[in-house]
């Protein structure tokens, strides 16, 4: 299936992801220093071995907030580069695909439909051309569709991403509201971050799971540049054996 017209589809549903995970990760970590805090109030009840067995909890919901905090830091070292990709991945399809595919028609229509009643070698000669001309026209509509779905699937794996950590990002957020609006007593803080730290757990790795299963797909679209470079590297049916110099420039 072609890619909707317009690359706004794809856009603000990723820069919407992105500010979720922006504002998200401020919020998990103020909700989570939160906690640190309240279980410090009840230290002095809570005694050595509590608050070991807590503070071992804690590390393990702070080691899968980093997780998920590095994760995030290494999507917004790409964020602008991925929206240029969107953006190029349609320009592909408006300013390639489209113009040019407009010009096999004309390639297969004589201006002057006198010309259907040509004979003779004049005639030969221009249907020669003209069958040429059309083949250049579509292959060259075909190589623009096929480096425009390509770019496409890159993008499509980009937002996916996004939108999953996004999901995860938020995630966390509620389940350190939750733990920290239940250990308001000494006595729920114990049973408050246990139930913590194993649901963050089980979020974080059902999150980066997912996370690697769209990364997959992001691969798997990269591992295509084989195919691109074959499609692009194949001038046999260009005329002059090359892109037409709007594609080059």
């Amino acid at each position: 299936m072609a890619p909707p017209r317009s690359d706004i589809e794809y856009t603000e549903p990723f820069r919407k992801a992105f500010e979720q995970i922006r504002t998200g990760l401020d919020r998990a970590v103020e909700e989570f220093n939160k906690i640190v805090e309240q279980v410090k109030d009840w230290a002095w009840l809570l005694g050595g071995a509590a608050l070991w067995w807590i503070k071992n909890n804690l590390d393990a919901v702070r080691e899968g907030l980093q997780k998920i905090m590095d994760r995030a830091r290494y999507a917004f070292d790409h964020e602008l580069p991925v929206l240029s990709l969107i953006t190029t991945s349609f320009t592909w399809v408006d300013q390639v695909k489209g113009p040019v595919s407009e010009l096999s028609f004309t390639t297969t229509e004589p201006r002057d439909q006198n010309l259907a009643k040509w004979t003779g070698d004049t005639a030969a000669s221009y249907r020669d051309k003209a069958a040429k001309q059309k083949a250049a026209v579509d292959e060259t509509v075909a190589k623009a569709e096929f480096i425009s779905q390509w770019l496409f699937k890159i993008a499509q794996a980009n937002v996916d991403y996004a939108v999953e950590l996004a999901k995860v990002v938020t995630g966390l957020v509620g389940k350190l509201i939750q733990a920290g609006v239940a250990a308001t007593t000494v006595i729920d803080i114990p049973w408050a971050i246990d139930t913590l730290a194993e649901s963050i757990g089980d979020l974080i790795e059902d999150g980066l799971n997912n996370l690697l299963t769209v990364g997959g797909r992001f691969v798997a679209a990269l591992g295509d540049v084989r195919d691109l470079a074959t499609q692009v590297g194949d001038h046999s049916k260009l005329p002059g054996g090359r892109w037409p110099e709007a594609v080059r420039g």
